[in-house]
């Protein structure tokens, strides 16, 4: 019951909001679209669960009610008396998709009565075919009288002596019964309980148990048989779908424990626990994921102190910096190609974290303003930092504009658009189906498949999904080495993109490039050694130098930067000691400092060869949020109030340390040479674009006077997109259209101005 309390919180939005789940079920994706055939299979793992509760109850209550064992069709009047909770729930899902569906201005009358229709006819299905197969295998108190059925029974005695177990136990504790329903619309009373020494009941309850357990028994084969075909699309349903599949496994698991083990349940539950826990500990059961490209079955590297300092040394901080100065005078040859006599604005690209919705939104945001500049935003940009999602959405428009490049070095026979909306929706599509089915078919049991990649076999777990629906949505352009970026970087052809996830052992940072940058990790030759200072991060390329960090997957290097609790786990490296990564939204979801720590390693370079400095932060969040009214609070509130206090403080946190980087960063520069800061924020707007087109002419009229702010504009909000790896087409459209917000479209012709002063 608390499973159907728990699907009833999700469905009328009380639970999961901000993570988007409640979507999930309301509008079902399948094969990147919402559909009747995404709702059928939706509704059908719904039916499934709902008849998968109803043979639980059966077989754990039914004794109770020993009367049950002298009807006709006795599992159907269990049934019957038991639905109203799933029934209840079940009308009020299906009312909450019709009203979600309805909510579309874009959805026809057809479309809406497809889906739903799907969903209904789904449910339908699933249940008639369980109901029907009970109906017509199970017998009653009439049927047992052959002596055929008496003999087919005889042959399960374990599951004999339990039901009889049952029986007498239902002596001492049954449920008092004064009516029950014999159909929807009739009670009858129930006249006497002289039934209670009837031995055939016995007969009854045991065919019908063993029914029971075959049909768990074939779900669960059929959950690991499709387990394999799994890598095809076709078979990866729907991510509400896995997560009713997965609250049915539990369902049908706590089911046959309770039934097996009846007063040892729990005790046994917590031994098994602590012998998983064991088995987990002494590294017999563990699911470890892996970096794809590393080698893992070489000598581990040595992750100490002693090593962490001996890859910190001056030379090595020397030479990465001549290097890398070689790819600056080659950003600036080309950034000042058509005007060689002035020197150009060093842009840095910081695209924060947030699942999809960032990664949509930074990909909106970098198409729409390079676009508008006619290029000039990659053409000035020299580095691309960040976390999570908006790296991802970086990473995909960055590519996009090396395969231009590549064309025009005649090294590519076709062209392409970087622009192009096809683009923008193949990084909005959905990644969590995979995701999902992946955790409920395979990582539970210990997945036993593996797959090559460079030579080396992994195991094929939820990272391997996340990977391989995001090269699907890619097609395939992101499937390289991380060393295939190193030339184009040094060439100038692309900007450099240091990922920094976050190491779990001690708090560093893991500094991701197809560069050596130990300069990240040290302060300044020119500073002082004396000083006491940590060391700031490890630099992955030469830490990692022997178990072929250069052959490194680059979207396994998106996933470590992207790391989501139970989504997609933390990768662990080939160290002595284990190094656990997490997601680089932990130490900085904005990538402000490490854009910081990189111009502050090459400042004196860039004080004389541009003539300013400019931040992009692509942030998928409100900088300024109104300060929300504190209420009252409950028990449970109170209790947890400082933990998601914490957690939802980290950004503002962040936010007030990142401004005080950019702050210092000011003063190492001359009086005359600027460092400025343009910040496009993914604040949803509810006006039509024709109101936004009227408030821009509104807009570009006060602009002229010398004090116009764009602060001075209120806008008014709407939900938010939520942090998931899938979006709903309204929350698609929503992202696309937020670029012409007021404050975004001021931040637009900042960026212009400083361009081309």
């Amino acid at each position: 019951m608390l499973l159907w309390v728990v699907l009833y919180a999700i469905i009328i939005g009380e639970l999961g909001t901000s993570i988007g789940i409640p979507s999930l079920f309301l509008d079902p994706e399948y094969l990147d679209k919402v559909s009747f055939w995404s709702c059928l299979i939706m509704g059908f793992t719904w039916g499934t669960f709902m008849m998968s509760y109803h043979i639980v109850a059966y077989i754990l209550d039914a004794p109770q009610f020993s009367f049950t064992g002298l009807l006709r069709r006795p599992f159907t009047k269990f049934l019957l008396n038991n639905s109203l909770l799933p029934f209840l729930v079940t009308v009020v899902y299906v009312k909450e998709m019709l009203s979600y569906q309805l909510s579309y201005d874009q959805n026809t009358p057809e479309d809406i009565a497809h889906r739903v229709g799907g969903l209904v006819l789904g449910i339908l299905l699933s249940s008639l075919l369980v109901f029907f197969y009970f109906v017509s295998t199970n017998q009653d108190i009439f049927k047992l009288l052959a002596k055929e059925v008496d003999k087919r029974l005889r042959k399960t005695r374990v599951m004999r002596v339990n039901v009889l177990g049952r029986i007498k136990e239902s002596r001492r504790r049954n449920i008092r019964v004064d009516y029950y329903l014999v159909n929807p619309f009739k009670l009858r009373k129930l006249e006497s309980d002289e039934f209670y020494e009837r031995q055939d009941i016995i007969k009854v309850f045991d065919q019908n148990h063993l029914n029971a357990v075959i049909i768990q028994m074939t779900v669960f084969v059929l959950v690991l048989v499709i387990g394999t075909l799994r890598d095809f699309p076709v078979f990866q349903i729907p991510a509400g779908a896995s997560f009713v599949l997965l609250l049915t496994l539990l369902l049908m698991m706590a089911g046959a424990l309770s039934y097996w083990l009846r007063g040892w349940t729990i005790s046994t539950v917590i031994a098994m626990v602590l012998l998983l826990n064991l088995l987990m500990q002494n590294q017999y059961l563990n699911a470890n994921y892996e970096a794809y490209g590393l080698d893992y079955n070489t000598e581990r590297a040595e992750y100490s102190l002693r090593r962490v300092k001996e890859l910190s040394q001056d030379s090595l901080y020397t030479l990465d910096k001549s290097i890398t100065l070689l790819a600056l005078e080659n950003w600036k040859a080309r950034a000042t190609k058509a005007t060689p006599d002035k020197k150009p604005k060093m842009i840095f690209i910081c695209a924060s974290g947030g699942g999809q919705r960032a990664a949509v939104w930074a990909m909106r945001t970098l198409q729409y303003v390079d676009s508008t500049l006619d290029g000039g935003l990659m053409k000035n940009t020299s580095l691309i930092t960040g976390a999570s999602g908006g790296l991802v959405g970086a990473a995909y428009f960055r590519e996009l504009c090396l395969q231009r490049e590549l064309f025009r070095q005649n090294l590519r026979k076709t062209n392409l658009n970087p622009y192009s909306e096809q683009y923008l929706d193949n990084i909005a599509k959905d990644n969590l189906n995979a995701i999902m089915f992946s955790l409920v078919v395979n990582d539970l049991f210990f997945g036993f498949q593996t797959f090559e990649y460079n030579g080396h076999r992994y195991a094929k777990d939820r990272g391997f999904a996340f990977e391989q629906q995001l090269n699907r949505n890619t097609e395939g352009l992101l499937d390289k080495a991380l060393c295939e970026y190193k030339e184009p970087e040094l060439l100038g052809w692309i900007p450099m993109m240091i990922l920094a996830p976050t190491i779990v052992n001690d708090g560093r940072k893991l500094f991701i490039s197809p560069q050596n940058v130990s300069y990240m990790t040290v302060p300044r030759l020119d500073q002082t050694r004396f000083l006491n200072q940590k060391t700031k991060g490890i630099e992955f390329s030469r830490f990692f130098e022997k178990q072929k960090a250069s052959d490194l997957r680059f979207l396994s290097a998106l996933r470590m930067s992207a790391t989501f609790p139970y989504v997609t786990p933390n990768v662990k490296l080939p160290s002595e000691p284990e190094m656990e990564i997490m997601d680089a939204g932990l130490s900085d979801n904005f990538g402000v400092s490490d854009a910081v720590r990189f111009l502050y390693a090459f400042k004196d370079w860039i004080a004389a060869n541009t003539s300013g400095v400019i931040f992009v932060s692509i942030r998928d969040t409100q900088k300024d949020k109104p300060i929300e009214k504190s209420v009252g609070q409950s028990l449970f509130q109170r209790i947890f109030t400082p933990v998601t206090s914490l957690y939802s403080n980290l950004e503002y946190l962040q936010d007030i340390t990142n401004d005080n980087f950019v702050e210092f960063a000011r003063s190492w520069f001359p009086r005359d040479f600027g460092v400025h800061r343009v910040e496009f924020q993914y604040v949803p707007i509810s006006q039509s674009l024709q109101e936004i087109h009227e408030k821009e002419k509104a807009f570009a009229e006060r602009e002229k006077e010398e004090d116009s702010d764009e602060k001075r504009y209120e806008v008014i909000t709407i939900r938010r997109a939520p942090l998931s790896w899938r979006l709903t087409q309204k929350e698609k459209k929503s992202i696309k259209r937020t670029i012409y917000e007021l404050r975004n479209q001021f931040a637009l012709r900042q960026l212009e101005r400083l361009l081309n002063r």
